[in-house]
């Protein structure tokens, strides 16, 4: 479900679960993690690409995993965690590139990367309260430190939908293109990264997010526990049970 390909200094990571609108599964996060951890130490790597296949970057988290985690007694580790991990833990830079939905993780994960190209109507959303759920992957210091907090709270609160263009003016996205056209610009801008010298590049990026990084750290942790207890809320149980019957 997770596709890679490695050539001339750059790693292209797909997710490639059409079907369910590339939704990630706990095994797809793990995928996407140890392949982020081997490409970061391979020296012959410069850049990373991420994309989603048939036109969709990600639904999110898989619904049925979220089922999943809310009734087990013994839960795992969140492997979505690991895997933001792996991209704050990311010396190489990554670029993603987004077509059609990302939501849920499938932003908030962006704000761990360093070029987002996206399509013109790309959809950016998060639902965490909607689901009786709360932001994750650390974005609640991240999403204010890129948009601001009025901004922020509009996006993780309000549950609002941002086009590729509202993503760009509030500092989501990089750049926009037109429609189909997201992964040719992110797989140029990881050609252009391929050519320069490794070790600037990997310094350089850093110091860029040394400033922020141990309140990423700290987020993230709060995020986990507090996002752990309302899985198992009533009101996430219902959400989810209502989501399943549609």
């Amino acid at each position: 479900m997770i596709e890679s390909q490695q050539s001339q200094g750059v790693f292209q990571l797909v997710i490639n679960r059409p079907e369910k609108k590339n939704a990630l599964t706990r095994d797809m996060y793990q995928q996407l993690g140890d392949a982020i951890f081997r490409a970061n130490n391979d020296e012959t790597v410069n850049a990373i690409v991420i994309s989603g296949a048939g036109g969709v970057f990600t639904a999110g988290n898989d619904l049925d995993d979220f089922r999943a985690r809310a009734t087990d007694a013994n839960p795992k580790p969140s492997a979505g965690l690991a895997f933001i991990e792996a991209l704050i833990n990311c010396d190489t830079p990554v670029i993603v590139a987004v077509e059609g939905l990302a939501i849920g993780i499938g932003t908030t994960l962006l704000l761990h990367v360093d070029v987002v190209v996206a399509g013109e109507n790309a959809k950016f959303k998060t639902a965490f309260v909607d689901l009786g759920l709360v932001p994750e992957a650390a974005s609640t210091v991240t999403m204010p430190l890129h948009l601001g907090a009025r901004r922020a709270t509009d996006f993780l609160l309000l549950g609002e939908v941002l086009s590729g263009n509202d993503a760009r003016e509030c500092g989501l996205v990089s750049r926009v293109v037109d429609d189909g056209q997201a992964l040719v610009e992110a797989m140029a801008v990881a050609a252009s990264l391929a050519g320069k010298p490794r070790e600037a590049l990997r310094a350089s990026k850093r110091l860029i997010r040394a400033p922020w990084r141990e309140q990423v750290m700290q987020a993230l942790e709060r995020e986990r526990d507090v996002f752990s207890e309302r899985l198992r809320s009533e009101d996430c149980r219902a959400a989810l049970d209502k989501l399943a019957r549609r």
